[in-house]
């Protein structure tokens, strides 16, 4: 391709990655669990900056999307039009989304096509050892008052927002490290849909990062990791960086022990306190996953107790909610997934129980492309009994720089 022709494309490309940016609402920054051994990757950490996963791709991660998970194409930022230098990391995610949502209600069936997630990742390496991290992106709004395109734009301009931003010590790929700011906390299977119980229940969905101090150490078959976290503002505070979700402080740990590069067991905790609310949330839990290469056929699953306390009220419960799925691999380029979740909030009362049955496809036909359907059935309570079911069916179109 001559110079300037790559110039052109370079220019096209950036200008209609800025344009759908500033028309789309944001998701959270999350990773993919499902490509832990099944695509050869031992730890989460060798794809992602963060020590944990999720977010911004390392060389090795973007080399991957290409080589093992999509169909072909170059994983290099911008398809490697332009290469940035050696200090810094540039990324992004971008996702619209058409879904089809029966809830039972009388006003019928929902129709929506929307923008879902447009965010912006940035890495800055101060040195071997030091890094600034961010991302930014727009607070998502699925049904804004003004659905038109110049309303979604002066929306969009009112809700940029920065969900994740830190500074780190990390003096190699393996060992200890060191990072402050806001993030995610290290717990759970951080699945990029946020509507799976073991994300919305525990400390993890939708706006819910918190101020972190957090450290750990990352092995090659073994991580720990420990945070103390406290709550980001509430909407309307400071829009720009604020949160949604209970005050909590607290404490959250994790560890993984990974066997054989085929399979791994942690186990996790997580305190929380609202000192204002007078509520306390106490979390215990563990995770599985286990790789069958033969069959092609990943295990992931994930359990936590729950313990909520209300001092103003005098009252305590127990909760539960799980997560098993089995993730299929027929070629390059596919992924087929089934899963069950559970989630009850008491567990001394069923109509507080929710079911849900997932079926969802993902297809990669070229690095940096995505195409994802995703079935889901969920039965509230006692379904027909004394409760209600609902159905969402869901379409997504997935582009990462």
């Amino acid at each position: 391709m001559a110079l300037k022709d790559r110039r052109l494309v370079r220019f096209g490309l950036t200008a209609l990655l800025a344009a759908f940016a500033f028309l789309a609402s944001a998701r959270q920054a999350a990773a993919y669990p499902q490509f832990q051994f099944s695509s050869g990757t031992n730890r989460c950490s060798q794809c992602h900056y963060s020590p944990s996963g999720g977010g911004l791709l390392t060389s090795w991660g973007r080399d991957e999307s290409a080589d093992t998970i999509s169909l072909g194409g170059d994983g290099a930022f911008l398809h490697g039009l332009w290469a940035p230098p050696s200090w810094l990391g540039i990324g992004g995610d971008f996702r619209f989304a058409m879904l089809s949502n029966d809830v039972g209600n009388a006003q019928g069936t929902e129709f929506a096509a929307f923008p879902m997630q447009a965010d912006l990742y940035l890495r800055a390496a101060l040195g071997e050892s030091w890094s600034i991290n961010g991302t930014i992106g727009v607070r998502g709004i699925v049904r804004p008052d003004d659905g038109s395109i110049g309303g979604r734009i002066g929306a969009a301009a009112n809700d940029v927002m920065s969900r994740e931003h830190y500074v780190m010590w990390r003096p190699s790929a393996t060992g200890p490290y060191f990072r402050v700011g806001r993030f995610f906390a290290p717990y759970g299977l951080r699945f990029v849909e946020h509507i799976y119980y073991v994300r919305r229940y525990t400390g993890n969905n939708l706006y819910e990062e918190s101020y972190n101090a957090s450290g750990g150490y990352v092995a090659d078959d073994w991580e720990a990791h420990a945070t103390f976290f406290a709550p980001t503002p509430k909407e309307g505070a400071i829009e720009f960086i604020s949160g949604v979700g209970p005050a909590e402080y607290g404490f959250a740990g994790y560890g993984e022990l990974r066997l054989a590069k085929m399979s791994a067991l942690a186990a996790q905790v997580r305190v929380g306190v609202s000192p204002n609310d007078n509520e306390g949330r106490y979390q215990l839990g563990g995770i599985g996953k286990l790789w069958i290469e033969k069959a092609k056929i990943l295990f992931l699953g994930e359990a936590d107790l729950i313990h909520q306390t209300f001092s103003t009220a005098n009252y305590s419960q127990n909760g539960f909610v799980s997560y098993a799925g089995l993730n299929f691999f027929p070629t390059r380029g596919v992924l087929a997934a089934v899963a069950y979740e559970r989630y009850q909030e008491n567990l001394s009362i069923s109509t507080t129980a929710r079911n849900a049955f997932d079926l969802q496809m993902n297809f990669f036909p070229w690095a940096h492309c995505e195409v994802v359907g995703l079935a889901r059935y969920q039965i509230v309570g006692q379904g027909a009994i004394d409760g209600g079911s609902a159905t969402l069916w869901m379409l997504q179109l997935h582009y990462y720089l």
